[in-house]
């Protein structure tokens, strides 16, 4: 088979990393290579198509945009082609958020023009997918025997903390300059090193400066101790393909991140490193790293670890795979998921220590995710349970095709609160982790959630924050609200504190109570933590253990049915568990009054100005406020 690959710039480091660094091993099973640098011009292009291009079995274009002329000239002459990027190109680095027609014109044209598309991410195939339905993912790879970790120098007494990159790419280090100068002010051995075509200096901490080259590279990054990647979160830096992570990790340094793109998936939280999004976040995990060299050396160990499945021979040999598909034209439906592939793991279905159980129904799209979150856990000893709620858009076959072993139970469409207490039932587990099967677990979660609930003398349930996610799983945010340990049933009661994914209890601890209420369409997770919380004590983590979906089908979106029903569980609870002697009367008259004018909102939003009107007025009866009484006279105007 003959491949001519096409690229502008064979200096460019995407070329380097997506194409270069595998021909060698593609030469060796039987695919002869062939670079085409562009000339200038259009009509050279043209001819060099031509000459070239009908010769070749397939064409790789890399990254390359075409005009409209040397698309059409292109494809004329071209038996196979594959477009390969890894780039957000469909997107301005300057300006990310702004629709321009040029990038995503040509973006389209790259992608329609193409017989396969590979791209560098699952965010970037998703893009792809809108022009064209033979879409791959193939994570950037990089060949680790480059990074020789046995050539570390010794220590002069410096912590090196190393950032690499290009001048295009060094505000997104800049944007720490508040956080490193506060680590010079307490840490006087603390260097920044900075590997790049330009540089800046700090105030109070001193910065080697290491001119970038593609030899002295690698011993620069072998000599640092902490690597950090920045990365602020827009539709642009979401495409990034995490290199600087993986060069990190295969230099054994443990990585400082920012929760952006493939950044969280390719940083295991509190194994390889650090998620920080705050500046204050950033100088706590770097603090750490710093005042503890045992625990860099242990996360930079498993990073080395993490990183080897995408060493140059191993992704060479799933870049080959694909030429060959392309070649003898064969596609597939949809997106493939690598990472399902490399996770699946000797979990333990028949006597395990957690059940991780997951209610679905018709979350098809989601579900793979879910399990592939799942099966990244680094605390082994678990269970799946999966209790399908009457899907109907084939989750059972997916479940089946991926071959994961699960325990799978399908019954009639009766509601959520149904299939969790099935999900109960037959969970084997001492204890009980639900997460929704369009959320994410963080990697550490379960292994983070059986340590603090192994630790306590008592039977607690542990629970923690999340970050937010859109339907392409790019965080958004990350929930500030204030945990609280303890007996916290007044805090439960101002507002939902427990979430039922990313949390854990004993099952025994359900053994005497009543489980999901299935009066309840929604509410029922936060109805029992209400009950559970005057017997037992809960005990939250401080980092986030789970990404929250945010998406047009959410099932506890704030509508008037699903508002009206959180207040009904609210008054239901306070006055079956005993009023005053359970929230004080005072708050729980503040929390009603918050609750009906939510409800009364929700109202006003969906044209029901009558009820609106009853529940603003309920509002301002429990806590006369300014707020309930405004949007009273608004919705008696409407009616």
């Amino acid at each position: 088979m003959n491949l001519l690959v096409i690229t502008n710039n064979p200096r460019r480091p995407s070329f380097r990393q997506r194409i270069a660094i595998y021909l060698d091993i593609l030469s060796k099973k039987g695919i002869e290579c062939e670079v085409l640098k562009l000339p200038h011009g259009t009509f050279k292009r043209l001819k060099a198509f031509k000459e070239k291009a009908s010769k070749a079995d397939v064409v790789f274009v890399q990254k390359k945009c075409l005009t409209i002329f040397e698309a059409n000239g292109l494809r004329k002459y071209s038996k196979k082609i594959i477009y390969d990027f890894d780039d957000a190109m469909m997107y301005s680095p300057k300006t990310p958020e702004n629709n321009r027609t040029s990038h995503f014109g040509l973006f389209r044209r790259a992608s329609k023009l193409a017989d396969m598309i590979i791209a560098g991410n699952a965010y970037l195939a998703e893009h792809a997918q809108r022009f064209n339905s033979n879409v791959k993912v193939l994570p950037t790879g990089l060949n680790t025997k480059d990074y020789n970790i046995k050539t570390k120098p010794e220590d002069d007494g410096k912590i090196r903390i190393v950032w690499i990159g290009s001048k295009s790419t060094l505000p997104y280090l800049e944007m720490l300059k508040p956080a490193l100068e506060e680590i010079g002010k307490r840490y006087d051995n603390v260097v920044l090193r900075i590997i790049c075509d330009r540089f800046f200096d700090l105030e109070n901490m001193e910065v080697e400066k290491c001119q970038w080259s593609l030899q002295s590279q690698y011993f620069d990054l072998i000599a640092g101790d902490i690597g950090l990647a920045p990365l602020p979160d827009n539709r642009f830096t979401r495409g990034k393909c995490g290199f600087k992570i993986l060069q990190y990790e295969a230099a054994a340094l443990p990585v400082i991140t920012s929760p952006v793109g493939v950044n969280s998936e390719y940083t295991i939280n509190g194994v390889t490193g650090y998620l920080a999004t705050e500046t204050q976040e950033w100088i706590r995990c770097i603090s750490n790293l710093i005042e503890n060299s045992d625990l860099r050396k242990k996360m930079g160990a498993a990073g080395r670890r993490e990183v080897e499945h995408l060493d140059s021979s191993i992704v060479a040999q799933q870049l080959f795979t694909l030429i060959t598909e392309c070649f003898e034209g064969q596609k597939n439906k949809c997106i493939e998921s690598l990472r399902i592939k490399r996770h699946i793991q000797q979990i333990n279905p028949t006597n395990p220590k957690v059940s991780i159980c997951i209610p679905t129904y018709n979350r098809k799209e989601y579900l793979k995710e879910t399990l592939d979150s799942i099966l990244s856990q680094t605390y082994k000893d678990y269970e799946i349970v999966i209790v399908d709620d009457g899907s109907t858009d084939g989750t059972e076959e997916m479940l089946k095709e991926l071959g994961i072993p699960i325990t799978y139970y399908w019954q009639k469409n009766n509601g959520d609160a149904s299939a969790r207490n099935k999900l109960i039932e037959l969970a084997k587990g001492d204890y009980i982790s639900f997460i929704d099967s369009d959320d994410l677990l963080m990697p550490d979660t379960i292994e983070r959630l059986v340590k603090a609930i192994e630790i306590e003398d008592e039977e607690v349930i542990v629970y923690g924050s999340y970050f937010r996610i859109d339907e392409q799983s790019m965080v958004f945010g990350k929930c500030k609200r204030k945990l609280y340990s303890g007996n916290i049933t007044t805090e439960l009661f101002r507002t939902i504190l427990v979430h039922s994914c990313g949390s854990m209890f004993p099952k025994k601890i359900l053994a005497n109570s009543p489980h999901f209420d299935t009066s309840l369409k929604v509410c029922s997770d936060y109805d029992l933590w209400l009950r559970l919380s005057l017997k037992h004590r809960f005990i939250a983590i401080p980092e986030p253990t789970f990404k929250r979906r945010r998406h047009a089908s959410n099932l506890s979106g704030a509508t008037f049915e699903n508002c009206l029903t959180e207040f009904k569980v609210l008054e239901r609870f306070y006055h079956e568990k005993g009023g005053d002697a359970v929230v004080p009367e005072k708050i729980a008259r503040k929390v009603f009054s918050k609750e009906t004018r939510r409800t009364g909102y929700c109202a006003l939003k969906e044209g029901l100005y009558k009820q609106a009107c009853q529940f603003f007025s309920q509002s301002f009866q429990q806590h006369p406020n300014f707020k309930s009484l405004t949007l009273w006279i608004r919705a008696k105007l409407a009616q």
